[in-house]
């Protein structure tokens, strides 16, 4: 939502779109990712227990060893959001499972969060987990080197960054989906040999996770529209070619505000598609694709001037999705490449939740998104004047939870 990839639509919060995030705005509230770290610390505690005991014996080291890498590698994956977004947090690394425990704990730092509990539940992870397990919608050791190599790339380590991506790809597992069943990546991604982790929210299981509200649902309007750049450029006679366009957007929708990348084809008797109801909509999101770690690895080759290893990467999934390749007629520099791969990012991962963390990591999120703020809003504050509004504001649920806690300024 703060991204150039959406506008708010009448029906969300402006906050988003304009920089003008607060400590009130709905959104903003990190509780939710405390309680997934609070089950991964009561996994972390107690699976050893259950291991040690007589009826545990019985599971095995390596069956117990994996729930405990999937525990580090959930664990590390919050705490990794969270620093990425907010900056420093409270470290938790055991449940909270009695009245006399401390429970106000102040804010670490986002460089404490990395070094020491990111990475080295990563690295816990990796040695842990079983390498024969490769279900998409678990931790396996895929998604973990994958994390592994996303967290050194947030760090800018490109040598380490590189180290696990050539872990992950030595692994033999994984090729990028072909053209012809690229939306499989989004509906039945279980089949895909480009996925290596997925979210999968099963509705007639685990309820409804509204997530079809957000993007466009069969029973009520979307808070966001799709955004002029990313309609612009999809509905360009110069990139019809594209085929991830009509498969990630529905062209038809005159609101410009129906995502159909989630859904299968589902037409009704005038070519219409349908779409779920809001709380009727299942979720297979991807947090981890191979095309992802490819372009990562691109952007790891362009800054350490490897220049053609960052062109090829770039083209197998620029091809991939019915385009020309590059050359280095058109790409001249690294300031060329950059972009390409920027923008790559934006079409291949539309509505995947990755662009903020590109534009962050990439440190362009004042050129790309001031200009896009200042026209449809022109009393919208920008990033330039005062770039401490890339961190998000610390909500006023967890500072009155928590009264150790210290507001991000200028919030």
């Amino acid at each position: 939502g703060r991204t150039d990839n959406f506008w708010v639509s009448q029906y969300g919060n402006l906050a988003y779109s304009i920089n003008g995030l607060s400590n009130a705005t709905n959104g903003t509230d990190w509780a939710p990712i405390y309680t997934t770290i609070e089950r991964a610390n009561d996994l972390l505690m107690h699976v050893p227990l259950i291991a040690a005991s007589q009826e545990g014996q019985s599971i095995g080291a390596t069956a117990i060893n994996n729930y405990l890498a999937q525990a580090y590698g959930v664990r590390a994956f919050c705490y990794f959001t969270l620093l990425r977004i907010f900056g420093g947090a409270p470290v938790w690394r055991v449940p909270y499972d009695s009245v006399g425990q401390q429970k106000f704990i102040a804010r670490s730092s986002a460089e404490y969060l990395m070094d020491s509990l990111v990475l080295p539940d990563l690295l816990n992870a990796a040695n842990l987990a079983d390498t024969t397990q490769n279900t998409v919608w678990y931790v396996n050791v895929g998604g973990i080197r994958a994390m592994l190599m996303d967290a050194y790339m947030w760090k800018h380590d490109y040598p380490d960054a590189i180290y696990w991506y050539n872990r992950l790809t030595g692994m033999n597992r994984y090729k990028l989906e072909p053209t012809a069943t690229w939306k499989n990546l989004f509906i039945a991604p279980q089949s895909s040999a480009e996925s290596i982790w997925r979210l999968n929210w099963d509705w007639t299981v685990n309820g409804g996770a509204s997530i079809s509200g957000e993007i466009g649902a069969g029973n009520t309007n979307s808070q966001w529209w799709i955004s002029d750049v990313i309609w612009s450029y999809f509905t360009s006679a110069a990139n019809a070619k594209d085929i991830r366009g009509p498969q990630s957007i529905d062209f038809k929708a005159t609101n410009h505000d129906k995502v159909n990348k989630f859904y299968p084809v589902n037409l009704n008797a005038q070519g219409v598609q349908i779409y779920p109801a809001n709380n009727q909509a299942n979720v297979y999101f991807a947090l981890y694709r191979l095309a992802d770690l490819l372009l990562l690895r691109a952007e790891a080759a362009n800054c350490t001037y490897d220049t053609a290893t960052a062109i090829n990467l770039l083209n197998a999934v620029h091809v991939r999705a019915g385009l020309p390749a590059y050359t280095t007629a058109t790409l001249v520099d690294s300031t060329t490449i950059s972009n390409a791969l920027l923008t790559e990012r934006q079409w291949e991962f539309f509505a995947e939740g990755k662009r903020w963390y590109d534009l962050v990591r990439n440190g362009v999120v004042s050129t790309t998104l001031d200009p896009i703020m200042l026209k449809k809003y022109p009393t919208a504050q920008t990033f330039a004047s005062d770039p401490r509004k890339i961190l998000w504001p610390i909500n006023a649920n967890d500072l009155n939870a928590n009264p150790a806690l210290v507001q991000n300024p200028p919030y």
